[in-house]
């Protein structure tokens, strides 16, 4: 099985190779796997006072603000979590999270989707998608993109499973507006993987990406850490032995 690996926001293919090492690991020594780690195509810089926390540069982003003004940067979502709501559910969550509005990304977003399909081309078959943090909201969306076009012409998806690190829903390829399982029939089809934890202080995120997927098919695994990638050799074992079972159960073969 071979899988396209999207990093979050300010990291790139490098760092997300060495943060996902255990897992790729466990996945490679006995074939279970292959994984091909790319970056977003928008160079980005961190937060202030965040630059440490992302480790030294280069930093990139799948999706930012469209121009530089001011009112954009305001409304970036990223430059927004520092003051992450707790609402009674995580749709209230994001949805108080996003009252001032989404970030003006219409370009972005459809830039990064074509940045990704003429990767899927260009570097492609790919069987499954991984994504941490604004990787597994860009991949989500972009799930979503190939259903929606797959209906519209009849170009079948690449993709037969995800795996979402600490993820947030996607965004509606058409509307661009946040898709939240209250508010829209949208779902996304595959069978998908969703690593949370319990501690992440935005963990609702996690959650309403859980929520617009199909639930027959949706599974959950807490390693009770915070917005961080699994590590520990046992937690990195249960979790290899869920994504080989996944394969093994609905018949994932490159």
């Amino acid at each position: 099985m071979r899988f396209l690996c999207l990093p979050g926001a300010y990291g790139s293919s490098d760092k997300f190779q060495v943060q996902l090492a255990p897992f790729v690991k466990e996945l490679t020594e006995d074939g279970t796997a292959t994984f091909h780690f790319i970056h977003g195509p928008c160079k980005a810089v961190p937060p202030e006072g965040f630059e440490e926390y992302f480790g030294k540069p280069p930093y990139f982003r799948f999706i930012e603000p469209d121009n530089d003004l001011e009112k954009s940067k305001e409304d970036d979502i990223l430059a927004r979590i520092r003051d992450f709501p707790q609402c009674e559910t995580p749709e209230d969550t994001m949805r108080e999270l996003m009252r001032e509005g989404i970030a003006t990304t219409h370009r972005s977003t459809n830039n990064a989707l074509k940045y990704l399909l003429k990767i899927m081309q260009e570097r492609g078959p790919f069987d499954g998608i991984i994504g941490y943090s604004e990787g597994a909201t860009v991949a989500a969306t972009l799930l979503l993109h190939e259903q929606r076009r797959f209906r519209k012409k009849g170009i079948k998806p690449m993709f037969k499973y995800a795996i979402f690190f600490a993820g947030w829903p996607p965004v509606d390829p058409d509307s661009h507006k946040i898709i939240l399982s209250d508010e829209s029939d949208a779902m996304i089809e595959i069978p998908t993987c969703h690593i949370i934890g319990s501690l992440d202080p935005y963990v609702h995120g996690s959650l309403a990406l859980y929520n617009v997927c199909d639930p027959d098919t949706a599974y959950m695994f807490d390693h009770a850490k915070g917005h961080t990638l699994p590590r520990d050799k046992d937690t990195v074992k249960e979790l290899g032995d869920v994504v080989r079972e996944a394969i093994k159960t609905y018949g994932i073969h490159s």
